[in-house]
């Protein structure tokens, strides 16, 4: 039966005729159409519309906010941005996305090459001669000091590589533990064999296959191959990481080795990355946890980006400043 319960909507005339960006103005709540009751945020979305409108920002205005609707006020599907799983994730690998390319790509750049080391002991050399029958033996020594460089510097480049897609997967697997956590996993330990479990009692049946067409998987799953080849440097992880992706080793087979990996070797140099993997990564994981969390937790992905309550909270926030949203002067 259809309530015939009237529900009385807000008196936002008061509000028509003061200047728009009075920041007082925008700090209450009720301007913006938000009528928090009980813990939960209510929006008025007309009024909420008409409002971020009416000081020129319209960024945080969601298309699925404006759908069809049995309820005078919009009430946002969850409280919290992190009571969407797959946000989680988003965030923990677009962070390591910014500290990849704002802290540690650039510390790349500042390990001398090969050719700096030739132009540094050729221009030093040359300071210390006039003769000009001294050039060719500066030139020869000069080579010779790159080409020694050339094996450190590539060592070197290799290591630090390693070190960041360890960092990666670490992370990565610490946050899945969370989640886990968070749905009720109370494991003592983590590994991708409690992570299938944990999956399978969510959806009720063997998923191994379902994982593996899920799109991104491949990149989750080298990832984590080359990881554990990392920590323990032995043939057994070799023979892993070799059977699953072959192009992703140096072996005799592939003819960039002359001999078979043994026990001990360090793994960082029987690796095969093409080159930008790391850049390409990051899109692919957050891909991949998208999947993974609207397949096997439902999460609808568009709204997980906006339909919580902190979400609108925040909005306020950067809109009852709007001189600064622009960059203008106070």
């Amino acid at each position: 039966m259809k309530s015939s319960k009237k529900v009385e909507r807000f008196d936002y005339s008061k509000y028509e005729s003061k200047y728009a960006w009075d920041h007082e103005l925008l700090k209450q709540y009720e301007f913006w159409g938000f009528h928090p009751k009980k813990g939960r945020l209510h929006i008025d979305t007309k009024r909420y519309k008409k409002a971020c409108e009416s000081v020129g920002i319209t960024e945080f205005l969601p298309e699925g906010l404006f759908g069809p609707r049995n309820t005078v006020y919009f009430t946002p599907s969850r409280i919290h941005r992190n009571d969407y799983k797959v946000n989680i994730f988003r965030d923990l690998i677009s962070d390591l996305r910014r500290q990849w390319e704002d802290e540690y790509k650039p510390v790349f750049a500042k390990i001398k090459t090969p050719g700096e080391t030739f132009d540094n002991y050729r221009t030093g050399a040359m300071m210390y001669t006039s003769n000009v029958d001294d050039l060719d033996d500066i030139e020869v020594e000069a080579r010779m000091a790159a080409f020694r460089r050339e094996s450190v510097y590539y060592k070197v480049l290799n290591e630090l590589y390693c070190m960041f897609l360890q960092k990666i997967t670490t992370e990565i697997d610490r946050f899945t533990l969370i989640f886990m956590m968070e749905c009720g996993y109370k494991g003592t330990d983590f590994s991708f064999e409690n992570f299938l479990v944990f999956t399978e009692k969510i959806v009720g049946s063997p998923c191994l296959e379902m994982f593996k067409k899920i799109e991104g998987y491949n990149c989750y799953s080298l990832l984590h191959k080359i990881n554990n080849f990392l920590k323990h440097n032995s043939r057994e992880s070799y023979k892993a990481l070799a059977h699953t992706f072959p192009k992703n080793v140096r072996s005799m087979k592939n003819g960039n080795a002359d001999r078979e990996y043994e026990n001990g070797m360090f793994a960082g140099d029987w690796i095969v990355l093409k080159d930008g993997y790391l850049d390409k990564v990051f899109p692919k994981l957050i891909r991949f946890f998208e999947n993974y969390c609207e397949i096997v937790l439902k999460e609808n992905l568009e709204e997980s980006k906006w339909n919580y309550d902190d979400y609108f909270y925040d909005a306020q926030k950067e809109m009852r400043y709007p001189k600064a949203y622009f960059g203008l002067p106070y």
